[in-house]
C-alpha cells in the first residue's frame, strides 16, 4: 500500500502551489484540498482508498471522502448564494415566515399573511409574471421575496435578489472597476430568469438612477421576465413609466395589511388611515341574511335577491358602479362591506368610507397640527382603485361639502374607476350634480331595495308598532 505521505506529497503536486510546505498535517494543505483536518476516515487528505472488489476496475482508487464532498458542498452553495446577493438573507425561507406574528394579529391580518405566503410560494414553485409586494415596513414583504430567491437557489435557478438602492450604487462603482464592467453587470441584471428587486422607491431619485432603473424594468416587462418588486411606496408616486407597468394584468400586486413585526403593539398604520373596512371584517356573503324565513313580500324578497346578486357580481370583476338604495336596516351597508372584504383578501386595497368622515378628515387637514395634507388625501380617495362610500346622502350639505364630493366623484367617473356607492333615499334626491352621473345606465347599476323591511331580531319589538308611533308592548 502507498505510504500516507507519498498520497500527500501526490495530491499536493496536483493540486498546491510548489511554494506550500508540504507534510500530512499542514493545515494549509487541508485548507486547499477541501477537507477536514479531523476526519476520522481519511484524517485529513479528503481522500479515501476504494474497496478491493475484484471484479471492479477501479477498486484501490482514491475517491473523495464524504468531509471533502461536504465541503465542496458547501462553498459551492456559499458562492451561489455570494453571486445571488443573498448573503444575510439565508434564513428568509417560507417555513420560518410567521402568519401569526407575535399574536396580536386579528384573525383577517392572519387571513392576510397566509395567502400572500401560499401564493408567494406557489409562484417560487413555478415563476412567471411579476409579484409585487407592497404595503407599509414590518409586513413580511422583503422576507417572501428573499424565501422566493432562496428557493429558487435551491432548485439550481439562477436569480439574483437586489435591493434597489444597493443596485444603483454597484452599478455607479462598476463603471471604473476592473472587475466586473458595468455593462457585464446590467446586462447580467436586466437578463437574468429571475430579479428580486427589493425597497423600489427608496432609492436617490436622481435622472441617472430612474432612467437605469426605468431600462431595466422595461426590458424585463417587454421579454415577460419573471421578476419580484417589493416596495413600500405608492405607485402613484413612482415614475409614471414603472407605475404604468406595475398595472399591467400580468403583474399581481400583494398588499401586506398587517402592523410593522417589529413594533406589534402600535398597530400604527397597518390599516388605512381612511378605510374603515377592518371593523366590518365579519362582513361576507356567506353570512349575509337572505331572511328567506321571514316570509318576505315577492317584490321585497325580489329586491333583496337582486342586490345580492349585483354586489356579488361586482366583487368578482369590479367595473362601472354600483348603488345601492334603500332605508337604514335592510343590508346595504353589510353588502357594499363584503365587497370590500371580497376584494381585500384578493390583494386589492379598496377605501370604504361613510361620506360624513371623508369630509371631517378633508376638514381636519385644515388645523394647523394635522400631519396629513388636504391634496393627499383629496387624490388618495379619488384615485384609489376601488372606493366604497357609504351613506353618501347623509353628509351635510353645505356648499363647500357638495362641491368637494361632486369634484371626487366626477373624476372617478371620467377615469371610469370602479366605486360602490349606499343612498337612504332614492336617486332622485341627490344633488343634481351628483345624480347626473348615477343615472347613466351605461356606467352606473343602481339596485333600490324600498320595500324591503327593516331587520329585525329581537322578539320584544314589534317594527310595526314603531311605525305607527306607539310604544311596544313588552311580550310575555
Amino acid at each position: 500500500m502507498e505510504p500516507i505521505n507519498s498520497i500527500t506529497e501526490r495530491i499536493a503536486r496536483d493540486f498546491i502551489p510548489p511554494e506550500t510546505p508540504v507534510t500530512p498535517l499542514n493545515p494549509v494543505l487541508f485548507h486547499n484540498l477541501n477537507a477536514d483536518p479531523d476526519c476520522p476516515i481519511c484524517h485529513g487528505t479528503g481522500l479515501i482508498k476504494k474497496g478491493g472488489d475484484p471484479d471492479d476496475p477501479t477498486s484501490g482508487h482514491l475517491e473523495a471522502c464524504e468531509c471533502r464532498k461536504r465541503l465542496l458542498e458547501q462553498n459551492s452553495l456559499k458562492a451561489k448564494t455570494a453571486s445571488a446577493n443573498l448573503n444575510g438573507y439565508e434564513q428568509m425561507t417560507f417555513d420560518t415566515f410567521c402568519v401569526e406574528g407575535r399574536g396580536q394579529l386579528r384573525e383577517e391580518q392572519v387571513t392576510n399573511l397566509t395567502y400572500a405566503r401560499d401564493f408567494a410560494r406557489k409562484y417560487a414553485e413555478d415563476p412567471s409574471g411579476w409579484l409585487f409586494f407592497t404595503g407599509r415596513y414590518g409586513t413580511g414583504k422583503t422576507h417572501l421575496a428573499g424565501a422566493i430567491a432562496n428557493y429558487a437557489l435551491e432548485n439550481e435557478k439562477e436569480v439574483i435578489f437586489q435591493p434597489v438602492p444597493d443596485l444603483l450604487d454597484q452599478l455607479r462603482i462598476s463603471y471604473g472597476n476592473t472587475g466586473e464592467s458595468f455593462e457585464d453587470r446590467f446586462d447580467r441584471i436586466r437578463t437574468i430568469p429571475l430579479l428580486v428587486l427589493d425597497d423600489l422607491g427608496a432609492q436617490s431619485p436622481t435622472a441617472w438612477a430612474e432612467e437605469k432603473l426605468y431600462q431595466i424594468i422595461n426590458y424585463r416587462y417587454v421579454n415577460k421576465l419573471p421578476t419580484v418588486i417589493t416596495s413600500n411606496v405608492n405607485p402613484r408616486d413612482m415614475d409614471g413609466r414603472i407605475a404604468s407597468r406595475l398595472k399591467d394584468t400580468f403583474v399581481t400586486r400583494i398588499v401586506m395589511q398587517v402592523p410593522d413585526y417589529r413594533d406589534p403593539l402600535s398597530g400604527a398604520g397597518c390599516e388605512d388611515d381612511l378605510s374603515i373596512l377592518h371593523l366590518l371584517y365579519n362582513r361576507s356573503f356567506e353570512n349575509f341574511d337572505s331572511r328567506k324565513n321571514e316570509h318576505l313580500s315577492d317584490r321585497a324578497a325580489l329586491e333583496l335577491a337582486r342586490a345580492f346578486s349585483e354586489s356579488y357580481e361586482f366583487a368578482q370583476n369590479p367595473s362601472g358602479w354600483l348603488v345601492l338604495s334603500g332605508p337604514s336596516g335592510i343590508g346595504k351597508t353589510h353588502l357594499a362591506a363584503a365587497i370590500g372584504n371580497y376584494r381585500k383578501q384578493r390583494m386589492d386595497n379598496p377605501i370604504f368610507i361613510t361620506a360624513s368622515d371623508l369630509l371631517d378628515h378633508l376638514r381636519a387637514t385644515f388645523s394647523p397640527n394635522s400631519t396629513a395634507t388636504y391634496d393627499a388625501i383629496f387624490e388618495q380617495v379619488r384615485s384609489t382603485p376601488l372606493l366604497i362610500l357609504n351613506y353618501l346622502d347623509t353628509m351635510n350639505a353645505t356648499p363647500w361639502s357638495k362641491e368637494k364630493m361632486y369634484q371626487i366623484l366626477n373624476y372617478r367617473y371620467q377615469a371610469q374607476l370602479p366605486t360602490v356607492i349606499t343612498l337612504l333615499k332614492p336617486v332622485r334626491d341627490v344633488d343634481p350634480n351628483i345624480r347626473s352621473r348615477l343615472v347613466d345606465g351605461s356606467f352606473c347599476t343602481v339596485v333600490q331595495m324600498f320595500d324591503v323591511p327593516m331587520y329585525n331580531t329581537n322578539p320584544e319589538i314589534d317594527l310595526n308598532e314603531l311605525k305607527n308611533n306607539r310604544i311596544p308592548k313588552k311580550r310575555g
